[in-house]
């Protein structure tokens, strides 16, 4: 092999990872969201996201998680944005605003205020919505109304995804290890 060629074959190799890189990943088509609309220091709060934690790590593409804190530990509200949907969704529900519960939990079309001793009923939604030919999201729907951006109010929950650091590390090697070769193939 010629210089020439192996410099083309290691460009190649490297334009090959640099669009997996860029090529967004698919997701399922109706992946539920869990929303939970929480408060700092809940322990109802705490023990719902051990048990959505608890269900990711068995598989990691079963929901996205997607935490809105809306008061401090003092009751204060923390994030307005997050409390205005919040009520927005208790109203959807002909749910009391007056008193205020965390975790409120949203999954599609199904809610629950308070985290329940049996949560069976949350994987349940988890796999109808997962299930459904339908994009089944209220929340969503309720932000786009109010002019509402989940993303900028969600804490950031998910976690991280070793398949994205997997393919950061191949494309390293690959940039390094084609460097050296390079290196050698000159000298020679």
């Amino acid at each position: 092999m010629t210089k020439t060629m192996i410099k083309k074959i290691y460009f190649a190799l490297v334009a090959v990872l640099l669009l997996l890189l860029l090529i967004p990943k698919v997701e399922a088509a109706n992946k539920a969201k869990v929303y939970m609309f929480s408060r700092v220091n809940c322990s109802a709060c705490e023990s719902a996201l051990e048990y959505f934690n608890g269900l990711l790590d068995k598989d990691e593409d079963l929901f996205e998680l997607v935490e809105m804190v809306t008061f401090d530990a003092s009751g204060n509200v923390k994030n307005q944005d997050a409390l205005d949907l919040m009520l927005k969704v208790l109203e959807h529900y002909d749910e009391d605003t007056e008193k205020l519960y965390t975790p409120t939990i949203v999954i599609g079309d199904y809610h629950n205020i308070g985290f329940p001793k049996d949560p069976s009923d949350l994987k349940k939604a988890i796999d109808e919505v997962n299930a459904s030919n339908e994009d089944i999201d209220t929340v969503r729907n309720l932000a786009k109304e109010e002019d509402i951006d989940i993303n900028s109010i969600k804490k950031d929950v998910q976690k991280e995804n070793s398949y994205d650091a997997l393919i950061v590390i191949g494309i390293f090697v690959v940039l390094i290890g084609g460097f050296v070769g390079l290196v050698v193939l000159g000298k020679k």
